[in-house]
């Protein structure tokens, strides 16, 4: 990997304080800032042109939508854009084995390699949805098993859809997909019909261009969808974020629709 191209601008997004973010030279964001206190030294989402206060509902999308609004302007045109978290850390590609808090600094990723430009865009490994045991079938999919029982028995069946409706909010990601653009409306629809995995988490590494396209599009869609639904109704974590799961969804749909993608490794540090 040639290390000497400074192409990447990495943004950590983090909801608490936690010093360790401070030894990894990375611009780290704040998450919800309007009702938290960070560090003066970190960046900070409730500052400038922000969304912090959606920040229950919107979690780290208050942080992307921040860096949207404030930062973007400031990179050139053949930079790329890298979202992680405080946990969750893209890796060099050549990195090591065994990765922990002494060695973590110096195997993180700190730009594209020259090899790899032609790729618009670089993801986590998919996230399998299938194989859910009986029990949490049982428990928490009734209307779905009462919608079509095959459920239990074909795993291909076992889609982006079913696992929202189980999960979050039941037909709440069919609902907000009515109001999408219309360039994206039927795929994104055949994608969470059909898919049986996704990129999670939300964390992702987009050139400039793609990245502003995806902002306009995500934030363009969620800021309607919120006009559709009652959050007051909204109980639990899982409901409650609602608006952060639809968009960590249409990131996954977005990126391989548009982007020519890699998927690349990254390290989950437990603390």
């Amino acid at each position: 990997m040639n290390n000497t191209i400074n192409n990447l601008k990495t943004f950590c997004i983090s909801h608490e304080y936690i010093s360790y973010l401070d030894k990894l030279n990375l611009k780290i964001i704040g998450s919800g800032a309007s009702k938290k206190k960070f560090p003066d030294y970190w960046l900070n989402d409730a500052s400038g042109t922000n969304i912090s206060k959606k920040n229950p509902s919107y979690g780290t999308l208050t942080s992307i939508y921040w860096i949207w609004k404030n930062q973007l302007m400031n990179f050139n045109e053949n930079d790329y854009i890298s979202i992680c978290h405080y946990r969750r850390f893209w890796l060099k590609e050549n990195h090591e084995t065994e990765i922990n808090k002494n060695n973590l600094d110096k195997n993180i990723l700190r730009s594209v390699p020259e090899n790899y430009l032609n790729y618009q865009g670089f993801v986590c490994s998919p996230q399998s949805l299938k194989g859910y045991k009986f029990s949490k079938l049982l428990k928490k999919g009734k209307r779905s098993l009462i919608k079509d029982p095959l459920i239990l028995f074909d795993e291909s069946k076992h889609t982006i859809k079913l696992h929202f409706d189980i999960f979050h909010v039941y037909e709440g990601l069919e609902k907000a997909i009515t109001v999408l653009n219309d360039n994206d409306k039927k795929d994104f629809l055949k994608y969470v019909q059909k898919k049986t995995e996704f990129f999670p988490l939300s964390i992702f590494i987009l050139k400039k261009n793609f990245f502003e396209k995806l902002c306009i599009s995500t934030f363009d869609w969620i800021e309607k969808c919120e006009k559709l639904f009652d959050q007051n109704k909204f109980k639990g974590y899982g409901e409650i974020r609602f608006f952060d799961f639809l968009a960590e969804r249409y990131v996954s749909f977005w990126i391989s629709k548009y982007c020519n993608y890699k998927i690349w490794p990254y390290y989950l540090l437990k603390f």
